[in-house]
């Protein structure tokens, strides 16, 4: 009986103590639960703006490696995901932003270049005509190009298959 009176004479500090506990116990769970949310939502952007770039990548390749006896040549850059996701690029490793920056500053080189060799056209301001004297420059600009882009796509398919 001697505990039950002091249990009964500190019950207000006993549950105070235990209150106080259970909103503690509460506030590191949501936290932990709001930590790893927020680590999930990151992963998936990265895996989003990934997947993207790879994509974009694969149609410049393609469009490139396409066109290289044609004697009227794209200008546009087709660079749109990259613009739109520049200041997303902090979600790729190292690594992948070093390689991806790189096949894109190529590319933008690639489209300064080519109205150096070639000549714009009247019916389109996105198309130049290369005269067929500089076919062989072309070939050799887009062999410059293409290894950039394989590096970069290489590179992010690698980290995200390691996912």
């Amino acid at each position: 009986m001697a505990l039950w009176s002091e249990i009964q004479h500190f019950q207000t500090l006993i549950v105070g103590i235990i209150g106080f506990a259970g909103v503690i116990a509460t506030l590191w769970f949501n936290a932990r639960q709001a930590r790893n949310q927020r680590i999930d939502e990151r992963h998936h952007e990265s895996e989003a703006l990934r997947t993207a770039l790879i994509e974009e990548l694969k149609i410049i390749r393609e469009s490139v490696t396409d066109k290289s006896q044609d004697a009227f040549v794209p200008t546009d850059p087709m660079d749109d995901a990259y613009r739109a996701f520049t200041h997303r690029i902090g979600l790729l490793s190292e690594g992948e932003v070093r390689k991806v920056m790189y096949a894109y500053l190529t590319l933008r080189t690639y489209n300064a270049k080519l109205f150096l060799i070639g000549v714009p056209t009247h019916t389109s301001e996105r198309h130049v005509k290369i005269p067929a004297t500089n076919i062989p420059l072309l070939i050799g600009m887009y062999k410059g190009l293409l290894d950039p882009m394989n590096q970069a796509i290489q590179v992010m398919e690698q980290f995200r298959n390691r996912q």
